[in-house]
């Protein structure tokens, strides 16, 4: 699936002061035929190390399916929003010693800052507006904190109808204790860049290491990480490592407690996999339990899959969203069918 030229939003309010969020359209290879209607626009949020990087984007197994799907039924728009840091401008700079733009606590706003300023720019025509937010592991973490339906109310007030659904696809609540073994060496890499960070030679000696030894980590635990097994992925020279090491560290560290209280769970989608090696399968089952009994409404949908659910299983997520959609469409005017 071909991706558009990047669009680069700085972002210049604080804690971001600069820090660049970068955008991608999905292009299908055919012309939609539909012109009419409202729009079903699907928002992509990667999760760790993921994203677009040059033609390679983690979400282009899935986004043909939707378009060969909409066909004549509806007009469609796929976008990746990714996260601060991802796919930045060549020459961009970035402070190893002030990472705190980065940080997964501030992803919602970064979040909602890309999203307010798609639905303003790109989007700006659009009146009608059935949204898709699908967020896959720690952008499924993002998205269950981003204000969606505050999004929502600023569009109404600008006469303009946006109607949002979550879906959340394997979201970084609950990481495997397995995964987490690996935090002792995530603070031995930290120590050592507080040690000799400051050296000379210290940050390309560090890229270069990160840049070499990176793909043979990451393949070891190609079930855990977001990353395709490495399947086409060649995005390891676009990397910060300095961001990765600490996001990383955040993740594992993150208690569900902190992030997944009931509320956060209301009128969502939730995709898991039994074989996930990354999000612990039964401890995101026991939040989604709690939730329900608040009495808020959880849709879950288990698939067998590893962590990797949008490379390894694009057609049964495809299937999952296409029924979504018939029903957002359904919801805003008439019977609308739709067969993956």
């Amino acid at each position: 699936m071909p991706l558009a030229a990047p669009l680069y939003l700085r972002l210049s309010t604080p804690p971001f002061d600069g820090a660049y969020l970068c955008i991608r359209e999905h292009q299908p290879r055919r012309l939609p035929a539909r012109t009419d209607g409202p729009l079903v626009l699907v928002t992509c949020h990667p999760g760790f190390i993921a994203g677009s990087y040059g033609e390679w984007d983690y979400f282009e197994r899935l986004s043909p399916l939707l378009f060969a799907a909409a066909g004549q039924a509806f007009r469609l728009r796929v976008f990746t929003v990714n996260h601060p840091g991802y796919d930045v401008p060549a020459g961009a700079a970035i402070d190893r010693y002030h990472l705190e733009a980065y940080s997964i606590r501030h992803q919602p706003r970064a979040m909602r800052a890309g999203l307010r300023w798609l639905l303003d720019g790109p989007l700006a025509r659009e009146t009608d507006i059935i949204w898709i937010a699908y967020g896959h592991s720690m952008g499924g973490l993002a998205l269950s904190q981003c204000q969606t339906e505050a999004l929502a109310e600023e569009m109404a007030a600008a006469g303009r109808r946006l109607r949002p659904t979550r879906v959340l696809s394997a979201p970084a609540f609950c990481i495997q204790p397995e995964a987490q073994t690996i935090l002792s060496r995530l603070d031995a890499l930290h120590g050592l860049k507080l040690t000799l960070g400051r050296l000379p030679l210290y940050a390309p000696v560090a890229t270069g290491l990160f840049r070499a030894f990176a793909p043979l980590f990451y393949l070891a635990g190609a079930d855990r990480f977001t990353i395709g097994g490495l399947r086409g992925f060649g995005g390891y020279g676009r990397l910060n490592p300095f961001i990765l090491l600490e996001q990383g560290r955040e993740l594992l560290r993150l208690e569900p407690g902190d992030v997944c209280g009931p509320d956060t769970l209301a009128d969502v989608h939730i995709l898991l996999s039994r074989q996930d090696g990354m999000v612990n399968w039964q401890a995101t089952h026991d939040l989604i339990a709690a939730a329900r009994g608040a009495g808020h409404r959880v849709n879950h949908y288990d698939l067998d899959s590893t962590h990797l659910l949008e490379v390894d299983r694009p057609d049964a997520v495809a299937g999952i969203l296409g029924q979504i959609i018939a029903g957002a469409l359904d919801a805003s005017a008439g019977k609308n069918e739709l067969v993956l």
